[in-house]
């Protein structure tokens, strides 16, 4: 069954442009608008707006192009489902898992994940791509990567579907030979913390900001970085107590570094795996959900 135009006609709507999709897709853009004309002409109706002249998402979809999206969707998501059935009639597990995520979130992927998922699956391989969060969109759409990793609070989802979710905490993480030598670590409050200097990571920010604990004007934030490993090698200096959220599971690979939970900004943060919605897994990626789950 070609379902090739389908295909196609959910990649448009989900990059909302009709440039941008037929990058993704590889074809022309006159090729990519002919195949609207004729699901229009097969289907006798009217399936999407096009805004003319104007950047970004530049479509709306009809009452009709609402229904199509969904039951194109729906079919894509059986023929991939039943490919994968078939393919899993081979008990072997193999072919590429593949990540969008960003840098800080695939550090403890990495670390306490992939490693023992590899040596009981000896033939899978794996592809990481690490960026912002409109890079896991971008990678995701373009098929690039069929899991994402993301903060909760910004997945779309009309887009995506979240198949788990794992929260994190607000942690600082400093030297031990530096601060609060002769203390012991729980009794080390967020008062203490917050005149220290700090480093703080993009996500800490987030979480500080939504708080009403204190205002990021107040801190002595010495640096501000991307990325939570980038606020964690400051800290490893010497020079600051980074700030950076985590699940209870991750590892600080710092010796001298120590890590403490601020249960005061404890609350809904979590980060999500997302798929494309309607999108069936491959098996090796629901191999990889069900693994990761059993750990959780």
């Amino acid at each position: 069954m070609d379902t090739s135009y389908y295909h196609n006609f959910i990649t448009l709507v989900q990059t909302g442009n009709m440039t941008q999709a037929a990058e993704i897709l590889h074809i022309t853009q006159p090729a990519l608008s002919k195949q609207l004309k004729y699901l229009e002409a097969e289907f006798g109706a009217q399936l999407i707006n096009i805004k003319r002249g104007q950047r970004g998402s530049n479509l709306q979809l009809t009452d009709a192009g609402k229904i199509f999206y969904q039951k194109a969707q729906q079919l894509c998501s059986i023929e991939e489902s039943t490919y994968n059935a078939v393919q899993q009639l081979n008990s072997r597990i193999e072919g590429t898992l593949r990540i969008a995520t960003s840098a800080s979130r695939s550090t403890p992927i990495v670390q306490q994940y992939l490693p023992a998922f590899s040596m009981k699956y000896p033939s899978v391989h794996f592809e990481i791509y690490e960026g912002l969060m409109t890079n896991v969109v971008n990678q995701l759409i373009n098929g690039n990567a069929e899991l994402g990793i993301a903060n909760i609070q910004m997945v779309d989802t009309d887009k995506f579907d979240i198949l788990l979710t794992q929260e994190e905490h607000l942690y600082a993480i400093f030297r031990r030979d530096v601060f609060w030598i002769d203390r012991e670590h729980d009794t080390i409050t967020w008062d203490d913390i917050k005149k220290c200097p700090l480093s703080l990571s993009g996500g800490s920010v987030r979480m500080i900001m939504q708080s009403s604990l204190t205002d990021m004007d107040q801190l002595n934030a010495v640096a501000i970085t991307t990325t939570k490993s980038s606020a964690i090698e400051w800290a490893s200096s010497g020079r600051t107590v980074s700030l950076v959220p985590m699940d209870a599971k991750e590892l600080i690979n710092h010796r001298k570094m120590a890590r403490i939970k601020l249960p005061e900004f404890s609350g809904d943060f979590k980060k999500a795996f997302i798929t494309l919605k309607g999108h069936a897994l491959s098996p090796v990626a629901q191999q990889f959900i069900d693994f990761y789950k059993a750990y959780v």
